[in-house]
């Protein structure tokens, strides 16, 4: 279930990377470590995380659970709409993350393309 809800979070976001992907149009707005709030579907707690995208599309994801932290390092590429993440724990499970831009400091993401699911509200840090 934390698999699952990690992977939700930013992480669920389910598809191989692109090698046309080009991160020239999008890294200005992505690379930087992003901040925000969770909350788990049909429970009363709330988490911490943290997304570090760096320029040479390595990045780290950071959940803080309860009492319970979780670090992942990955590989990352971009669209217009959507972060490519590649595990290193489970590098033949690359996973997207859908994200909306509010401006420069903020964004909105999800693991569905249609926005059915919440959007948590990232902040640059």
């Amino acid at each position: 279930m934390k698999k699952l809800f990690f992977v939700f979070v930013f992480l669920a976001f389910a598809c191989g990377s692109d090698d046309d992907n080009n991160n020239e149009e999008t890294s200005f707005i992505l690379v930087g470590t992003w901040a925000g709030t969770i909350t788990e579907p049909g429970y009363d707690s709330e988490g911490q995380v943290e997304l570090v995208l760096n320029s040479d599309s390595t990045g780290t994801l950071i959940v803080i659970w309860e009492m319970d932290t979780e670090t992942s390092s990955f590989s990352w590429s971009s669209t217009d709409t959507q972060i490519n993440l590649n595990f290193d724990s489970e590098p033949d499970e690359p996973e997207i993350l859908y994200y909306f831009v509010i401006d420069q400091d903020t964004m909105l993401v999800s693991e569905d393309e249609e926005g059915d699911d919440e959007f948590p509200t990232m902040y640059r840090q």
